[in-house]
């Protein structure tokens, strides 16, 4: 796992077959540089978005937090680090449970699976500082969402009524046995496709 969060310091071959119209994308640890783009991300991806405050605070005193952010690989073979952050995503770690708390990709790179590249990414670090069991919710009317998490695993456990500001429900989605070969495995190989497909490069938007 250590090697595909450190893809940002893979530098492109150049026989690497990269067509005009896509960019390869690179996953990392979210930084303090970053924050900019964060509330830009912020302000299109959720109703009541996350204060300044509240991210630098996760950065900077929470030891239980960890984030990570998605960005192109530039053409020349440097990386944009604040500039071109197209997603991001945090937890949470309490012991044995890391609790997903923050996903979301800038709308023109939605439907390219940077998402489910992102959650399996969080998973991957949060299995490796000891979690089993990964929690997390989501709004009961956010089907995309609901789907993402199905497929990697998760299942309802309950419901926190009007636990959103405009009062719309979650539903408690949970996927135990993390620490599980059986539960890790199918994971892990999709991990490995993404992150390849991600390598060679997704269609950027225009």
């Amino acid at each position: 796992m250590a090697n595909s969060l450190n893809r940002q310091q893979r530098q492109p071959n150049p026989r690497d077959r990269v067509g005009p119209q896509t960019s390869p994308l690179a996953i990392g640890p979210l930084t303090l540089a970053d924050l900019k783009d964060v509330m830009e991300l912020e302000s299109v991806s959720f109703p009541s978005p996350w204060t300044l405050a509240t991210y630098h605070n996760e950065l900077t005193r929470n030891s239980r937090s960890r984030y990570l952010k998605v960005w192109p690989v530039a053409a020349a073979g440097t990386t944009r680090a604040a500039a071109g952050l197209i997603a991001q995503g945090g937890f949470m770690l309490f012991g044995a449970e890391m609790h997903i708390v923050t996903i979301a990709v800038l709308p023109a790179w939605r439907g390219r699976s940077i998402g489910e590249w992102l959650l399996l990414a969080l998973l991957a670090l949060g299995r490796e500082e000891g979690a089993h069991t990964a929690t997390l919710e989501v709004r009961v009317s956010n089907e995309i969402a609901l789907r993402l998490y199905s497929r990697a695993g998760f299942e309802a456990v309950g419901y926190r009524r009007r636990y959103y500001p405009d009062k719309e429900d979650a539903r408690i989605l949970s996927l135990t046995a993390l620490h599980r070969q059986r539960v890790w495995e199918p994971l892990r190989e999709r991990f490995d496709v993404l992150s390849a497909l991600m390598d060679r490069g997704v269609e950027a938007p225009e």
